[in-house]
């Protein structure tokens, strides 16, 4: 055979064509398998699929020359469907250390018993908190129908968790909403999705019923009906840190949560309020390299880890130093100080280094991030060659082993900024 046999046979159009649908159909097919920050595993996956799809049109003696060609053509393809915003974030793996061990916490928990009518009510006044990271209303007609008839029948429920904050007495949903709506649709007349409310799939006795036609004995019943709540209570006033625990270990949902989706609920106030509003500052997104925020709140937590690093003093784990940060001031309302600090510190790190200036490889590596912002808030003026300083500390052999080693240990990170301040502006 002639050199020119082993060329490929589909030009770089038809490639793309066959690439695209055989990615549809993968992804249509298991999309159910991936997490939405799994896009990076989920494209090495496609891009084998898509090479062993090729080696078939071909001969199992492929050129090397051939494979390197199809490697860098598949690559280029997935790179395309899956652009840099998907990467945004960096993956550092000493970024993900966790807390080492388990402190022991003061909370408690325990059984309440109220009935539905006590529920409705409670609903009713606010003082059910359901989180922003818990899926909204996912039941159809039937399967909300089966639990009113649990009820009606006398059937056992599974309990739901809250978590009772210790100052506004408000309960906070950390399992059970789907049921806790429910309830109160009944009741009301109407699914949370606005649709009527008519038992649909349950006993012929209570089949096509409303709330309103039942038999008054029926609907005292359900009223009357007691639906087991396990409160968890903090004991430690002064304990911030648990809560987290708290949402993160005890939340049943399908989707794993990332750490500031966890702060989100567990940590909801006026301060993270603020955070997410400073989160939408155009010149803030410029630098994160996105332009909207990122659906696992990443863009957040960069911001959270900001602040905590530039006002006190750093002790590993840093989720946990985050934690503390956050749980002291999640009441805060004196946010003015906060909104200037990251106002005149995006501002000024965008008009040195420019747009996505922390995205070092592919993504905003978030030890970069947080070293040179705190040396931008710390420092008010920088020097006429920012700019030249900045490339000097970028290739500095000492900071890039801060960057990439033990980036979440206390001394890593106090001489990431040691030496960032240094090099800027010393």
């Amino acid at each position: 055979m002639t050199n020119d046999s082993y060329m490929p046979l589909l030009s770089k159009g038809e490639f793309k064509k066959l690439a695209l649908r055989m990615v549809e159909d993968y992804l249509s097919n298991n999309i159910a398998l991936f997490e939405r920050d799994e896009i990076l595993r989920r494209s090495r996956v496609l891009e084998a699929l898509l090479i062993d799809e090729y080696r078939k049109l071909r001969t199992p003696r492929l050129e090397q020359k051939v494979c390197e060609e199809f490697f860098a053509q598949a690559r280029k393809f997935l790179d395309d469907l899956f652009p840099d915003d998907d990467f945004v974030v960096e993956a550092v793996a000493s970024e993900n250390e966790g807390d080492i061990g388990l402190p022991i916490y003061k909370i408690h928990s325990y059984p309440s018993d109220p009935t539905l009518e006590v529920i409705k009510t409670k609903w009713d006044r606010n003082d059910y908190v359901v989180p922003e990271f818990q899926r909204g209303w996912v039941w159809n007609a039937t399967q909300a129908s089966r639990l009113v008839e649990s009820f009606l029948a006398g059937l056992p429920v599974p309990a739901i968790f809250v978590y009772k904050e210790t100052r506004s007495g408000k309960e906070i949903v950390i399992d059970g909403q789907q049921r806790l709506r429910t309830i109160v649709g009944f009741m009301d007349g109407k699914l949370p999705d606005g649709s009527q409310f008519r038992l649909q799939g349950v006993s012929k006795e209570w089949d096509g019923k409303f709330y309103s036609t039942l038999k008054e004995s029926d609907a005292a019943g359900f009223r009357g009906s007691v639906l087991r709540v396990i409160v968890v209570e903090q004991i430690d006033p002064k304990d911030v840190s648990s809560i987290y625990e708290i949402f993160a270990r005890l939340n049943t949902g399908g989707t794993s949560l990332s750490a500031q989706e966890v702060r989100n609920a567990s940590y909801h106030g006026p301060f993270n309020d603020m955070l997410k509003r400073l989160n939408l500052d155009p010149t803030w997104r410029k630098i994160f390299g996105k332009s909207q925020p990122d659906a696992r709140m990443r863009d957040v937590e960069l911001i959270l880890r900001f602040f905590a690093l530039a006002t006190m003093k750093y002790e590993k784990p840093m989720k946990g130093f985050i934690n503390q940060f956050m749980g002291h001031r999640k009441t805060n309302t004196s946010l003015h100080e906060w909104e200037e600090l990251f106002s005149a510190t995006v501002t000024r790190v965008n008009q040195a280094l420019g747009d996505r200036p922390f995205h070092v490889k592919r993504g905003i590596n978030s030890s970069v991030f947080d070293s040179v912002m705190v040396a931008f808030a710390k420092c008010p003026v920088e020097p006429k060659d920012i700019e030249n300083r900045y490339h000097r500390l970028l290739t500095d052999t000492e900071y890039q082993k801060l960057i990439y080693v033990s980036t979440t240990d206390t001394n890593t990170v106090n001489a990431r900024i040691n030496i960032a301040r240094e090099v800027l502006f010393g």
